[in-house]
């Protein structure tokens, strides 16, 4: 040291601390933790959405056969529950314009593989061809009865898949 030099006299500033940490940008772990959070809740939206669907379209083909008990005509009671299915198709299906063009053996074909089984084509199901164009008194309740039967269950086959 320099004996010269007096460093008592010297304007020296103190130890500079640096600054608290900000809570911005947030680590990486966060980030992916958000992300994660995100698509859980997407993906229960997702699922509540589908349940849904498919527990209104349940619900409507119930109303549709007490309507039926109540005495309405089988022939509008089968047209109404083509409406249903139709509409829930629609809504769980990814290409709607597809299910929406769907006529005759094409869209009981359709309803059949959703479940591989042959309701529709070979079964009672495929009172929803001719049940709604049937002159009124000529459908029997019975068949119409079977028909909402097969509905309900492929609604609720619909809803177990995926």
């Amino acid at each position: 040291m320099n004996p010269k030099i007096d460093f008592s006299h010297i304007p020296l500033r103190d130890i500079h601390l640096p600054g608290a940490v900000g809570w911005w940008p947030p680590a990486v772990g966060w980030w992916v933790a958000a992300v994660l959070l995100v698509s859980a809740v997407g993906f229960a939206w997702y699922r509540h959405r589908r349940a849904y669907r498919a527990r209104a379209a349940g619900k409507a083909i119930k109303r549709v056969i007490a309507a039926l008990d109540g005495g309405e005509e089988p022939g509008f009671c089968a047209q109404q529950m083509s409406v249903v299915l139709r509409r829930f198709a629609m809504s769980i299906e990814a290409g709607r314009d597809v299910v929406a063009g769907l006529t005759g053996r094409r869209w009981l074909r359709y309803l059949d593989s959703r479940w591989e089984r042959e309701s529709f084509s070979a079964g009672p199901g495929g009172a929803l061809l001719i049940a709604p164009y049937v002159p009124a008194g000529r459908v029997d309740v019975s068949v119409v009865r079977a028909l909402g039967a097969v509905c309900l269950e492929w609604i609720d086959a619909q809803r177990a898949r995926r």
